[in-house]
């Protein structure tokens, strides 16, 4: 059953706070030092890339301190575990008080980082990485909010570049934060599949604090991700049931957004004819 209204369809333009008070500004620093062990604890924890095999790595990002966008990525990489071998092949970069002593910031160098380290792993004429992303989002970027309520954002070019420029061909980009869409046009090719909740002018909706998903998250990942079930035809269900969920809300359809690179979907086509997690 659907939640009512009011406590569902807060939409991602909401702003939240993690401000520190004036005596843990030295927590901020202590923190901050700690990034880069923490990330090469990740990096450290990949499976090396087997030779003649397509390995398939994944990086998630909750990008702000509300607890939806901590559970969406953690189920978001729980359902493509069940579908694509992403086991001890991820890692998380996560923006929470609650995490912030044992798992990486989002923040733009650890993204640069992570991405670096699993580049220099993987093979990358070959190996794939799945990018989940998940936060408030803007007509400028993906939100991040950092300890003290510091606020950055990952623009889509941003994003585009910093894969091109680690050779990581074969991608796929999965982005759940309002005008999501602007996401396309930097980053869709023949080699990369790109998913995001809304198109470049909508937002989108479920942010809400006591949900486990937001509408994105919970149409795709949790309600059409499935063994046997192809990213597209998980995206084209997901899409349906955004629709019909929003046409019951009377909001302002956020129009969920595809790319489905011809290259990749082959590439990727026999993972999904394999029993569940097990690849080529």
């Amino acid at each position: 059953m659907r939640l009512s209204l009011g406590s569902r369809l807060s939409s991602r333009s909401r702003r939240f706070s993690w401000a520190l008070p004036r005596h843990a500004l030295s927590g901020i620093a202590r923190i901050d030092e700690a990034q880069s062990k923490l990330l090469q604890s990740e990096i450290a924890a990949l499976a090396p890339q087997r030779n003649g095999a397509t390995d398939i790595y994944a990086l998630g990002i909750a990008g702000m301190d509300q607890d939806v966008f901590v559970k969406e990525v953690n189920g978001a990489l729980a359902s493509i575990a069940a579908i694509l071998p992403i086991k001890d092949r991820t890692i998380r970069l996560i923006n929470s008080h609650g995490t912030d002593a044992t798992v990486p910031l989002a923040n733009p160098q650890n993204f640069a980082a992570a991405v670096h380290g699993v580049a220099a792993v993987m093979d990358k004429n070959n190996d794939v990485l799945v990018l989940v992303m998940t936060s408030h989002g803007e007509q400028t970027g993906f939100a991040l909010q950092l300890p003290g309520n510091r606020m950055t954002e990952f623009t889509p070019q941003q994003v585009a570049s910093t894969l091109d420029s680690e050779g990581v061909k074969n991608r796929v980009i999965i982005v759940s934060a309002c005008y999501s869409g602007i996401f396309l046009p930097p980053l869709a090719n023949d080699d990369t599949i790109v998913m995001t909740a809304s198109d470049d002018k909508n937002t989108s909706f479920g942010c809400a604090p006591e949900r486990d998903w937001t509408y994105f998250g919970d149409a795709l990942f949790k309600q059409s991700m499935q063994p046997g079930v192809d990213f597209q035809q998980a995206f084209d269900h997901a899409r349906a049931l955004i629709q019909g969920w929003e046409l019951m809300d009377r909001v302002r359809p956020s129009n969920p957004q595809g790319h489905f690179g011809p290259a990749l979907v082959a590439k990727l086509a026999p993972f999904f004819a394999a029993p569940a997690g097990t690849g080529q």
